[in-house]
């Protein structure tokens, strides 16, 4: 725990405070944040298209889902019932969705936190959609969720490992 003179820290890093920033801490708060951020995203030149011409998102009908996810993620809430991966592969087949379009989502999630937030869980906002983004990116283009999974072996290895017989779990 930090004392009042120590700079609290959201995954290693310094949470900033800025002048006249209060931290997200209601529904509310969710709420203004998803709506402000979507409005953004459906003119944003890279990625607007995707929410109106590819899935015709109804946003009114959207924001209280996103607020159910992002009050989830934030304060553990237990709101979100909907399987997150799976609307992005869906997504994804009807356009690919690439690291660009992800990173462009980030962009303007995170300008978005900082232009109406300040404090802990605004930190953990744009913290969590960096994992979120970064996760999704990779499963819906064939990689494995976890950014370590370019940790590798070394070619003998995989050689060795691709002449071993396909193991079958064990009958119990």
């Amino acid at each position: 725990m930090s004392s009042p003179l120590e700079p609290k820290t959201v995954a290693g890093r310094a949470v900033p405070t800025a002048p006249g920033l209060q931290d997200i801490a209601t529904r509310q708060d969710i709420l203004t944040l998803v709506e402000t951020f979507y409005t953004k995203a459906f003119h944003d030149d890279l990625i607007g298209h995707i929410f109106t011409d590819v899935v015709h998102m109804d946003l009114a009908a959207h924001m209280p889902i996103m607020a159910d996810f992002w009050q989830t993620v934030l304060f553990k809430a237990g709101l979100y019932k909907r399987n997150a991966l799976k609307i992005h592969f869906d997504i994804h087949a009807k356009e690919p969705l690439t690291l660009e379009h992800f990173n462009r989502w980030l962009q303007l999630w995170t300008s978005t936190v900082d232009e109406l937030f300040a404090g802990e869980k605004a930190e953990l906002a744009k913290v969590q959609a960096h994992q979120i983004a970064g996760s999704l990116s990779r499963r819906v283009t064939g990689r494995p969720a976890s950014q370590y999974s370019t940790i590798s072996m070394r070619p003998e290895a995989l050689a060795a490992e691709a002449q071993r017989p396909e193991q079958l779990p064990a009958e119990d």
